[in-house]
């Protein structure tokens, strides 16, 4: 396991964390590493769009996209 500190964080964050923390029935510790992997365990925008574009097989231009929303709501 690795130590990290936190440097600089403002006298509101730190309270407001301890609230979250304390309600939660945390102490600090264990309620900032549960953000903190919870974090990392989450996929950024960038990969998430990343893997849409890998998944998405048709490639279509705006313009057709939009030609087939108004000959949709024409049959309508």
């Amino acid at each position: 396991m690795a130590t990290l500190y936190v440097r600089d964080l403002s006298d509101e964050a730190l309270a407001e964390l301890k609230i979250r923390a304390a309600r939660s029935r945390q102490s600090l510790q264990a309620y900032a590493r549960t953000l903190l992997e919870e974090e990392a365990a989450t996929p950024s925008m960038e990969d998430v769009v990343t893997r849409i574009r890998a998944r998405v097989s048709a490639r279509l231009s705006a313009d057709e996209v939009l030609a087939d929303l108004d000959a949709g709501r024409r049959r309508e």
